[in-house]
């Protein structure tokens, strides 16, 4: 039913402009309840009646509430949901980092590892799993299915090698990420980013990481932001934190 849970709002020439959506659609998630935002920056006139949306649609039937989540520097969202009635939660969710793509170490892998993208070997059940693995999903059903990697694969953004993979000495999978482009900002993103359990503290995902560096300064790339990821070792290899993102609550 997601035709139902997403509104999109268009300017008088038909371009996008704001999209309200929800991550979780089914009522009995732990996170149902989020609004979840996305506007043109020249269009604030827009988000009290998107965070209208949101709270007529996504309201938790259970908690009776909405959340969103806002950065401290986003004064215009901040607003809205303050006029609205949200109160804020004093814990930070995350922190925005942002990395500025300079000149890049070569690539160092242990001995026996490699790296590929799917171009060269598109395997999608050795890829799926890794993905599954590198955030601690032992089980098989708490992978992406086959058919979603492939249709992840159809996306206008992906392509075959910006999708990273290191190859462990025996053949499987050891640690994954895909670049996303922002030709239009310049910028880059890593959705996802994860090394298997066990082939962690050997320096993998610092390297793979370089790779999708080194690949998104080629696409013209000049910064990568990051949002939720492992912090410390993300401020490790020279993000910088940029603002910092805490949950807006309104209970009815």
């Amino acid at each position: 039913h997601w035709e139902d849970m997403v509104r999109v709002w268009e300017d008088h020439a038909g371009k996008i402009v704001g999209v309200a959506c929800i991550e979780h659609p089914d009522p009995s998630h732990s996170q149902y309840g989020e609004i979840f935002i996305q506007r043109h920056p020249d269009h604030p006139d827009l988000l009290e009646e998107m965070i209208i949306f949101g709270e007529e649609t996504y309201r938790d039937p259970a908690k009776n509430r909405v959340f969103i989540w806002a950065y401290d520097d986003d004064r215009d969202l901040i607003d809205v949901v303050e006029r609205r009635g949200f109160i804020c939660r004093d814990e930070p969710v995350s922190h925005h980092l942002e990395y500025v793509i300079g000149e890049l170490p070569e690539l160092e892998l242990s001995d026996g590892y490699r790296l590929l993208s799917m171009a060269e070997e598109n395997d999608i059940e050795k890829r799926r799993e890794i993905f599954g693995r590198s955030f601690d999903h032992e089980d098989p059903k708490e992978w992406p299915s086959a058919f979603s990697y492939r249709e992840l694969q159809r996306a206008p953004d992906y392509h075959l090698d910006n999708d990273f993979v290191i190859v462990a000495p025996d053949g499987t999978y050891a640690a994954c990420c895909i670049v996303w482009f922002d030709e239009l900002n310049r910028i880059a993103h890593l959705e996802p980013l994860g090394t298997h359990p066990d082939h962690r503290r050997k320096g993998l995902a610092k390297q793979i990481q370089f790779a999708a560096f080194r690949r998104a300064k080629e696409l013209g790339a000049t910064h990568m932001p990051m949002t939720g990821g492992f912090e410390p070792f993300y401020r490790s290899i020279g993000f910088e934190e940029r603002a910092v993102e805490h949950p807006w609550i309104k209970e009815f």
